[in-house]
């Protein structure tokens, strides 16, 4: 009986820990969004940056893409930027865009509020992240990361 006793007194307020207290789950989720949109809004706010992308020369963009930000990663290659106009536009003209060109695309996937398009050709592969966090107005942030094959 004792150990019976002790095992419910150890037990039980563990149970309790995992069960209540805190914040619900889609509160947590919700807060998450909320940082991480307030981190991608300086990417939406950001000016056209001058110089090269560091992307091939043949890669495919649209003229609704601005890109802001350019930075190696490792072997990779990051390049920041957003897209005018609404995220399910976006794609559909991007993924044409790919579709023209001596690109291809490896895999692709459009949700709700974000969209990838994953891609091989001119000496790299990588993705094309679109995601529907630039906050209020017709912005989505772009992300293009791309490492060379081979």
């Amino acid at each position: 009986m004792r150990k019976l006793l002790l095992l419910v007194l150890v037990v039980l307020p563990l149970a309790l820990a995992a069960c209540g207290g805190g914040e619900s789950e889609s509160e947590s989720e919700e807060e998450g969004e909320g940082e991480r949109g307030e981190a991608f809004a300086t990417i939406c706010e950001m000016s056209a940056m001058s110089g090269d992308t560091g992307l091939p020369a043949d890669f495919p963009t649209i003229a609704q893409i601005t890109f802001v930000k350019s930075e190696e990663a490792g072997p990779s290659r990051i390049v920041e930027g957003y897209g005018e106009g609404d995220l399910e536009d976006l794609y559909d003209d991007l993924h044409g865009a790919f579709e023209d060109s001596d690109y291809d695309i490896t895999f692709d996937e459009r949700e709700d509020h974000d969209a990838e398009i994953s891609f091989e050709g001119g000496g790299v592969s990588g993705q094309v992240k679109f995601a529907d966090e630039c906050g209020e107005g017709d912005r989505v942030y772009v992300r293009v990361t791309s490492r060379p094959t081979g």
